[in-house]
């Protein structure tokens, strides 16, 4: 197999970060730019702008913070659960509490983290999802993690 051909099988996981601590954005942004095979494709601190991003940019994953500068975190999850059923929906808060995980498994969330426990956890599974070899257009993801 020539190596283009094998670079065809992988595409580089297109990434939506959704953030309203600039700080904590750019330190995401970083982390994120840190995996090889995954692309930060937009980053926002909004829920209306992310809305707007997921239709654009159709990321294959989207990293949400329950927090944001304008909107509600949990409202874009379920936005993004319904319209957006390909893309990895991975919230990362500092609303770890139980109410918040059941309420955003509820929504669609395939993973939660705390955000004052779980970042070194969450840059391992962005990892490990870029790793995975890319699925065909249209393929179905319902049983993704």
């Amino acid at each position: 197999m020539a190596p283009t051909e094998i670079l065809d099988l992988w595409t580089l996981m297109k990434i939506l970060l959704v953030e309203d601590s600039r700080i904590l954005r750019e330190r995401l942004c970083g982390l994120i730019g840190s995996i090889s095979l995954a692309s930060l494709v937009a980053e926002t601190d909004n829920a209306d702008e992310a809305r707007r991003l997921l239709d654009l940019h159709r990321p294959d994953v989207a990293v949400i913070d329950l927090r944001l500068r304008s909107g509600s975190g949990l409202s874009l999850l379920g936005h993004a659960s319904a319209m957006h059923a390909a893309t990895t929906l991975i919230v990362l808060t500092n609303l770890a509490q139980p109410e918040y995980l059941a309420k955003c498994i509820e929504l669609g969330a395939h993973y939660f983290f705390d955000k004052s426990k779980g970042i070194a956890a969450f840059t391992r599974l962005l990892a490990d999802l870029s790793r995975l070899p890319a699925e065909p257009p249209g393929a179905d993801r319902s049983d993704a993690p």
